[in-house]
């Protein structure tokens, strides 16, 4: 993100800002190794008219353009209706966790004709706190949303700071496990499981309502609670079930992976940042060396092996041997200056090619 002005501008709050078209991404690099894409859910890189999934390689899209939004009227960030099919608004107000799923499961069933890329992005477990029997309290945040007189107001409904609960998350995050279950269900009665990778992943660590026990940290920060997420690969034809791995990755090696498995060649013109897992997930192959990097305004971190180079919010460099304490408490930084100085020279050495940060 940190390369183009629209992953800067996390989170994208107006219609100037988004992903270049001309930008390559997984869906327009698999699309020119013979796939069909779809994406199905949030896109979160702009709105019409000058961003969308079709635009920037999807061949077709259903869901919301921005990154939040109420699940049953789908009031979204603008303060505007946020549901549509390719470029045009799709009217539905069941729950939306329930809409995604029914389209997922109807584009899994299909007779495709050649190979295929489904990005089904939910909303669920993100806040506004609704489950499927919350419509009523889904209605009130809709009334603060088109009473709202600016779009700070609008999020703060959005947000909806007032609401939720532990029991609520819980129901949130089962009928997402539950839809994932109707998606599998309907690739297993359509005879492709066999042959088609299912990747599982969270953009974020929890927030608010999350368990995150041992980590510390949670959403918006760089420490492990922030961006330790889960990440299951299901190929039932290549990978063997029921493994677990703790080689530590992040969201740019899967780009690459998914590259390679599907055949695709990256644009020379704009070389990953990540590294293929391939070789590890199917050939047994060490996972390559490289340092793993996150730069988030004032936080920053770079992990190589089990070392991890921190800085908080406040400018405080620290070091942490995560083999050792996950949970990020015991700072090793005085006694160990020299490695210290050599992740953060890495990390300088990579946020130097990035696009800064506006000062304003």
């Amino acid at each position: 993100p940190g390369r183009t002005p629209g992953g800067l501008a996390e989170p994208i709050a107006n219609k100037a800002q988004g992903l270049d078209p001309n930008h390559p991404t997984l869906a327009s690099q698999l699309k020119k190794a013979g796939y069909s894409t779809a994406l199905i859910g949030k896109w979160h890189c702009g709105w019409l008219p000058d961003y969308s999934p079709t635009k920037s390689g999807w061949d077709e899209f259903f869901g919301n353009f921005g990154g939040v939004l109420e699940y049953f009227s789908k009031l979204g960030q603008l303060g505007t209706y946020d549901l549509y099919e390719g470029d045009a608004e799709y009217q539905d107000l069941r729950y939306y966790t329930e809409v995604l799923t029914e389209r997922a499961v109807e584009y899994v069933g299909r007779d495709h004709d050649r190979p295929w890329l489904l990005n089904l992005n939910f909303t669920t477990p993100h806040w506004p706190w609704l489950a499927e029997d919350d419509a009523e309290t889904g209605a009130e945040i809709a009334a603060k949303i088109r009473a709202a007189k600016s779009q700070a107001e609008v999020s703060r409904a959005l947000n909806h700071y007032d609401g939720g609960s532990v029991e609520k998350y819980t129901q949130m995050v089962e009928s997402l496990d539950a839809a994932v279950g109707e998606v599998l269900a309907a690739l297993r009665r359509s005879g492709q499981e066999e042959n088609t990778l299912v990747l599982f992943a969270s953009d974020n660590g929890g927030e608010r309502y999350s368990y995150n026990w041992p980590l510390s940290g949670e959403k918006f920060v760089l420490l492990e609670g922030g961006i330790r997420v889960p990440a299951i690969v299901r190929w039932p034809a290549r990978i063997d079930g029921r493994q677990v791995s703790h080689e530590p990755n992040f969201s740019p090696d899967w780009t690459a992976t998914l590259l390679e498995l599907g055949g695709a060649r990256p644009d020379p013109a704009y070389p990953l940042d990540g590294r293929s897992l391939a070789g590890y997930l199917l050939r047994d192959e060490d996972v390559p060396e490289r340092d793993l990097f996150w730069r988030v305004r004032a936080n920053r971190a770079l992990r190589r092996g089990d070392w991890k180079y921190y800085r908080d919010e406040t400018g405080d460099d620290h070091l942490y041997n995560l083999a050792a304490d996950s949970r990020e408490q015991a700072d090793l930084a005085p006694d160990r200056p020299e490695l210290l100085a050599e992740l953060k020279a890495s990390w300088e050495k990579i946020a130097d090619g990035l696009l800064p940060y506006p000062t304003a």
